[in-house]
């Protein structure tokens, strides 16, 4: 027996890649808000249940864009 690669042997799997988007998509179709600025966006179902789950959890902003995220991380960073 030769062995194999897990690359190899996974090459035809395809890539569930999970991103959020401004703009609709055929994959992401259900919308999500911003947590501070309340900009609409788009992700996956299972990407916009999770984020709704944690709403439901109360759990604080579960939920930035990257322009809200890169800011609170600026000002993050500022104040260490």
């Amino acid at each position: 027996m030769q062995p194999r690669l897990k690359e190899e042997i996974d090459a035809d799997l395809g890539e569930s890649y999970v991103s959020i988007t401004d703009y609709i998509t055929d994959q992401n179709k259900y919308e999500i808000n911003c947590g501070v600025c309340c900009k609409t966006l788009f992700a996956d179902k299972e990407t916009s249940e999770s984020i709704y789950r944690s709403i439901e959890q109360g759990l604080d902003n579960p939920f930035l864009c990257n322009d809200c995220q890169r800011e609170y991380d600026e000002l993050a960073y500022e104040n260490r």
